[in-house]
């Protein structure tokens, strides 16, 4: 198959990082494979250039441009791609509207990773829905989005799927605990924004030092936008660690490609989001064995048995959250091991890079069939 991938850029987030596993992967497997991306943003650039990828970067000229669209269509006509694959709204928008536009029609997989949070969706959210009726397979990556997909719009059954992310079990594999200072290292990796709840961690952190004594040591690790809400949510964050005298237990780590390195540092992953499609962080820390408390919502049950992997919290309650740290907290090492190597196993069963590429081989080699038979 003869293959393009479209994702806005090659930073580190989670859609970027899933999409270069895809798109390596189908490469090692005997298909070409090229990324096309429009916006600044390398991080993660030396991996598809080791492969031998041929990466397009056509930047676009302001932050709503549809000239992406009309330099995108151009590149599928000059490339006569089987298929084009996109992760994230904004990319799927520009995908679907330039294969459609294109005169060789490749088939068309759009895949969004996150999930709709409370209220009413945007405008724009809306009409990118809708452009979806142009594509030949949606794809999300959790059942939670899934469902809720069909329950918003009955019109993508027969069409929507879910597929799960996959990681390299080599790189992402357990390793001793490196040596530490006598507190709890809680490592959480997350961009800072209001889904993420990184105030909650904050909150309990605030909780385990009044109510018992407790100070244990976060390295918060992800990206920190200083405008529009995310700035604000920042600024909330950054004043309750101060107000509440936790500054000596925080460490703002920023963007970090070692997360496997991180997590041999520290004894447990936190992660208190309640926005999310599948979190890489916490199927990273899976694969490392290393325990984590996680939020109680989305697809999160599916990948943390309570008690059994790490535990589960309430996202709407620090105190909660603070309860579970120090039930943690409490476990002698061999009961943190038991956790963690449980958590190994779900990522051996479900997580693996094989079974990710092999769902999208398959799925993709079925939608370029079925288009080749209704153009003749």
């Amino acid at each position: 198959m003869n293959l393009l991938c479209v994702i806005d850029n090659l930073g580190t987030g989670g859609a970027q990082r899933q999409i270069l596993n895809l798109a390596i992967g189908l490469h090692r497997r005997g298909h070409e494979v090229s990324l096309y991306c429009y916006t600044p943003g390398a991080l993660l650039a030396h991996y598809p250039e080791k492969e031998g990828l041929r990466v397009r970067v056509e930047l676009k000229r302001s932050r709503f441009s549809l000239d992406v669209v009309g330099n995108l269509r151009r590149h599928i006509d000059r490339g006569r791609y089987d298929a084009v694959i996109s992760f994230l709204n904004t990319p799927n928008f520009y995908n679907v509207l330039a294969s459609r536009r294109s005169g060789t029609r490749p088939a068309v997989l759009v895949s969004e990773r996150f999930c709709d949070v409370p209220g009413e969706p945007s405008r724009l959210e809306l009409a990118v829905r809708q452009v979806y009726r142009w594509s030949d397979m949606i794809v999300v990556n959790s059942h939670h989005q899934r469902e809720n997909f069909l329950r918003k719009y009955p019109w993508m059954a027969g069409r929507l799927r879910t597929i799960y992310n996959g990681y390299d079990l080599e790189e992402f594999r357990p390793r001793p605990l490196e040596p530490g200072p006598g507190e709890l290292r809680i490592l959480a990796v997350a961009s800072v924004s209001r889904y993420k709840n990184g105030l909650c961690l904050v909150r309990a952190l605030d909780v385990l030092k009044r109510d018992h004594g407790l100070r244990p040591r976060v390295s918060w690790v992800g990206q920190r936008i200083r405008t529009g809400d995310r700035g604000v949510y920042l600024q909330e964050m950054e004043g309750l660690i101060e107000s509440a005298g936790l500054s000596g237990q925080w460490d703002w780590l920023d963007q970090r490609t070692d997360v496997a390195d991180l997590l041999a540092r520290h004894d447990v992953l936190v992660h208190p989001s309640y926005g999310e499609g599948l979190p890489n962080v916490v199927c990273e820390a899976m694969a490392c064995g290393r325990p984590v408390i996680l939020s109680n919502v989305l697809d999160h049950p599916r990948l943390i048995a309570d008690g059994v992997s790490g535990f589960l919290f309430d996202a709407r309650d620090p105190r909660d959250l603070a309860r579970r740290i120090r039930d943690f907290q409490a476990l002698p090492p061999s009961e943190r091991q038991r956790l963690g190597m449980n958590g190994r196993d779900f990522a051996e069963k479900n997580l693996t890079l094989e079974r990710y590429i092999g769902e999208y081989e398959g799925l993709l080699a079925g939608l370029i069939e079925r288009r080749a038979a209704r153009s003749h």
